[in-house]
């Protein structure tokens, strides 16, 4: 760019020296066709830099609106993992092993829908203390939820599309990461199924900071740590609690309902000339 530019000046000075010289060369010739090209002359010698100046002004003036037009195009997607990228089941995960119907009910207000279930994904407790946390909910049945939660890694499946969904988006020229409600020994025994996290470029789980969605510290702590725009940038989370403080952060945000709706509303929001 620099270097047409650089030419291009370069053929206005051009230009310009010519239309000098040809004023000088018919001013000193004796002849009506020479009169009448010396007015050319002199009329081009005002009217070019005149022209040229009007060209410049309007060129700037076209690039601040084209600036101003696409100051706030998205160039970096955040996903979350549950829900979004993986499928998070534990209805069907518990429903696998044939327990009393009993048994079924009391691992959602035991285990899997206990506020407890959150505090794991906080990173604060040890595996053990959550263990012995659900055990003591449904005492009763002890040794089930100590099974439970050892196996939870069931509950996890990778959706087929989410490699392909975020490798799509890399090869866009998108940045892409991932901010997660998700416990540290869960992790552990699911990242290998998470093909994608190697295409992204960068994480944070909240485990890992002791945050958890949707306080607000979580969505600053990626902001900062990767450099994120948030005013370029559209958040992706099944919740419409964690979207809501995406928003609160600052960023765009999208709240997952199925994979084609939520990727034809990002196509939007990337392109939204279309």
């Amino acid at each position: 760019m620099k270097n047409t530019k650089r030419i291009l000046a370069l053929i206005a000075a051009g230009l310009l020296v010519l239309l000098y010289i040809s004023t000088l060369v018919f001013a000193m010739m004796d002849s009506e066709w020479a009169y009448s090209m010396f007015q050319i002359s002199i009329f081009s010698t005002v009217a070019v830099p005149v022209l040229l100046y009007a060209m410049i002004l309007v060129y700037k003036r076209l690039k601040v609106k084209n600036q101003e037009l696409f100051s706030d195009s998205i160039n970096t997607v955040i996903f979350d993992v549950g829900n979004v990228l993986v499928n998070y089941d534990w209805k069907s995960y518990v429903k696998s092993f044939d327990f009393p119907e009993e048994l079924n009910q009391l691992a959602a207000s035991a285990m899997f829908e206990n506020p407890l279930w959150e505090e794991a994904d906080r990173g604060v407790m040890t595996p053990q203390q959550l263990e012995d946390g659900f055990a003591a909910n449904a005492p009763q049945y002890a040794d089930e939820m100590r099974m439970l939660f050892r196996r939870a890694e069931g509950t996890v499946t990778v959706y087929p599309y989410a490699r392909e969904w975020v490798r799509e988006l890399k090869n866009r020229g998108m940045k892409v990461y991932i901010l997660s409600n998700y416990a540290s020994q869960m992790f552990e025994r699911t990242k290998k199924q998470m093909d994608f996290l190697p295409l992204v470029d960068g994480a944070i789980f909240s485990f890992q900071c002791h945050k958890i969605k949707p306080e607000q510290e979580i969505y600053q702590k990626l902001i900062k740590k990767y450099q994120i725009n948030p005013a370029k940038a559209v958040f992706i989370d099944d919740r419409s609690v964690n979207v809501e403080g995406a928003r609160e952060a600052g960023l765009k945000a999208l709240q997952f309902t199925s994979y084609k709706d939520t990727k034809s509303a990002l196509e939007r929001m990337l392109q939204p000339g279309l």
